[in-house]
């Protein structure tokens, strides 16, 4: 069987024509309940561009060695610092939308007891990116997320 259907485009070895990498098909190779032509319906793939990717595996050893890596890794999950900084960024995209909806009540409230010429004035005014917010409230309170 010759393995010309894979290729590397810097994803790891893909069958040509598809976006669907070896990585992608080794769980379905190591169980044995499931058959070639299940792994054809599901990934809309010809029994040659399965058994290329099945003689891939075979006849490349590290290829089994980097997938079961890959597997440990995504199962230890991330390290607490990534899931900090991640608890940290979505409490300050909170805080930014709570503000954003007490900016435009308050505006609101603004606009029915003003004039209408004011409130053209103000619905011109450009509100901060996310980005310009987190910059602007981490400069007053010193602090950086």
């Amino acid at each position: 069987m010759t393995t010309d259907l894979i290729h590397d485009r810097g994803r790891g070895p893909e069958i040509q024509g598809t976006r669907i990498t070896i990585y992608d098909l080794i769980p379905h190779f190591l169980d044995s309940d499931v058959t070639e032509a299940s792994i054809c319906q599901r990934y809309d793939l010809t029994s040659e561009q399965v058994a290329a990717a099945r003689a891939y595996v075979l006849n490349q050893p590290d290829v089994l060695g980097r997938f079961l890596r890959i597997e440990a890794k995504m199962a230890a999950g991330n390290p607490p610092e990534v899931i900090e900084r991640a608890e940290q960024t979505r409490a300050a995209l909170l805080s930014f939308k709570e503000w954003l909806a007490q900016r435009r009540r308050d505006e609101t409230q603004g606009q029915s007891t003003e004039g209408q010429e004011e409130c053209n004035g103000s619905a011109s005014r450009q509100l901060p990116t996310f980005k310009e917010w987190l910059a602007e409230t981490e400069l007053r309170s010193g602090s950086a997320l």
